[in-house]
């Protein structure tokens, strides 16, 4: 397992579901307060609060990073990200595939992504456990000219995982978190320094 220096970074957890009883809920939060818990400044953003329209500007978002968003929220998303050091993001798997809230989150924005991590994991009732969003994700991520974990976590069925109240009831699933981050921070880390590298030629 790679291992950061154990400096505090910005890592946002993104919830990429809004339905009515989402079981990836439990899961975000559970990993938000794991990655606070490591000593590292985390927000939940979940898109139920910070509603986002469809995207339907006239250009692609690059354009708003510098002269501000036309949506309120989207600002405030766009601050968020531009903040972050890296990113986890928590979705479940519909129809083999990512949620429509999610993809229109990450299409919001752009320069906010470049060149920092994702944490990817997949949350499912089956035992697929979001094999395929997790994929699917790993392209969009990397157009951003970003860079996706090999260290994924799917959790399925999640029922095995936590109950109806959001508790823990699979112990092992800290160890799998734990690698992550690590993975996670080091390259947070490592490209964080390059950028203060490069900005200093």
């Amino acid at each position: 397992m790679w291992k950061g220096k154990n400096k505090m970074l910005n890592i946002p957890i993104i919830l990429g579901s809004v339905r009515e009883g989402r079981k990836s809920e439990a899961a975000a939060k559970y990993i938000h307060q794991k990655v606070r818990a490591a000593g590292h400044e985390s927000i939940l953003v979940d898109f139920k609060e910070l509603s986002l329209p469809f995207y339907n500007g006239p250009t692609v978002p690059v354009v708003y990073y510098k002269k501000g968003y036309p949506n309120e929220n989207a600002q405030k998303w766009s601050n968020i990200a531009r903040a972050a050091d890296a990113f986890i993001i928590v979705t479940p798997e519909y129809n083999h595939g990512y949620p429509a809230v999610l993809k229109n989150a990450l299409d919001w924005l752009y320069t906010e992504f470049e060149r920092k991590p994702f944490g990817l994991v997949g949350v499912s009732n089956g035992t697929v456990s979001g094999a395929r969003v997790i994929e699917q994700l790993r392209t969009i991520i990397e157009n951003f000219a970003a860079v996706a974990m090999r260290e994924t976590i799917m959790i399925g069925p999640v029922e095995k995982y936590f109950n109806d109240e959001g508790q823990l009831l699979e112990p092992a699933l800290d160890k799998k978190i734990e690698g992550l981050l690590g993975s996670l921070t080091w390259w947070a880390e490592t490209l964080k320094n390059r950028k203060y590298a490069d900005t200093d030629k």
